[in-house]
This record gives structure tokens, sequence and C-alpha cells, in this order.
């Protein structure tokens, strides 16, 4: 049976409340006071956090007690597919601060762009990217190596296959 990813579409919310309401807790006491200092790429990302309310220790809880109840499920199923080759985003190489793309006529913005890495930062799964092609613009695609924990080596190994296995050539950078 092939490998059921619509299961695990509540990783990207637990993902959501670990890296990004957590992650703004935890750095909240460093940037207060030095807001003018930061990118805009983290205000944009502080604007996106502050929609929600803020952590509270039951939602800390309830996210570390999902990804918990997650990972078996996942690891299960990597049983019968102990490597995944994954998108690692669903756009091409983009311009730095470019955070909205249309794809197939549908807006989609950077988290969601980035959502094929999610469930594996969630979950603790190693992981490799490596380049796999261009876009039709030239743009560099990677593909995105998943195993199960403690299995690096077995991440790395395939990575290095698909790397040997492609004549990929950085692209000129363009100004």
């Amino acid at each position: 049976s092939p490998f059921q990813s619509d299961s695990f579409e509540p990783a990207r919310q637990l993902w959501w409340n670990l890296f990004g309401i957590a992650g703004d807790y935890l750095f909240s006491q460093l940037v207060k006071g030095r807001e003018s200092e930061l990118s805009p790429v983290y205000k944009d990302f502080l604007g996106i956090v502050h929609r929600d309310p803020p952590l509270t220790l039951e939602l800390f809880m309830n996210t570390l007690l999902g990804r918990d109840h997650l990972r078996p499920m996942f690891l299960a199923q990597m049983e019968q597919f102990p490597i995944l080759l994954c998108p690692v985003c669903s756009v091409p190489a983009f311009r730095h601060r470019e955070r909205k793309w249309v794809i197939e006529g549908r807006s989609v913005e950077y988290l969601n762009a980035m959502s094929y890495t999610q469930w594996f930062n969630l979950l603790g799964n190693p992981a490799a990217v490596v380049p796999f092609g261009h876009s039709p613009e030239g743009l560099p695609i990677g593909v995105q190596v998943v195993g199960r924990p403690f299995c690096e080596e077995e991440v790395l190994a395939v990575a290095a296959e698909i790397e040997r296995g492609r004549s990929w050539e950085a692209p000129p950078l363009i100004s």
C-alpha cells in the first residue's frame, strides 16, 4: 500500500505551535527593545505569529502529546518505506525576501510552500536536501531524502547516490 501522508496533516499545526508560537515565546525576550534591528523577514514572521494567541502551558503540552501520538504512526509506515523522497518546497529557489507565489492559480505563502519539511522537523527524522534539477527559468530544485531516526547513514548514502546520478551545475548568480 502507498505511504499515506494525508493522515499527518495535523503535524503542520503542531509544527507551527512549536516553531512559530513557542519560538516567538523563546525569542521575544531576546529581541525586546531591539525590534528596529530585526530583519524584514523576521518582522514578517512575527506578524504571522502574532495573529495567534500567545503560548500557554496547555497548548505547549498538547502539542508535545500530539507529536508523540503522530510519531509511532509515522514510524510504522516507514517500516515499509524506510527512505522517503519528497519535495523540499512547492516552488523552485526564490529571491531573498520573496514570500508569496501563485501556483496553479492559487496564492501560496512561504510557510505553506515549505510545508514539505515541517513534518520531519517536528518528528525529528533525519533528512538531507540535494539539488536535483532546474526550473524552466533555470532556478535550482532540490529533493529531500528522509529516513528513520538514527538512520542518518542511509539518508546520506541515498543523497550521495542522487548527487552522483545528476549532472547538476549551480546556476549563474542573478543580481
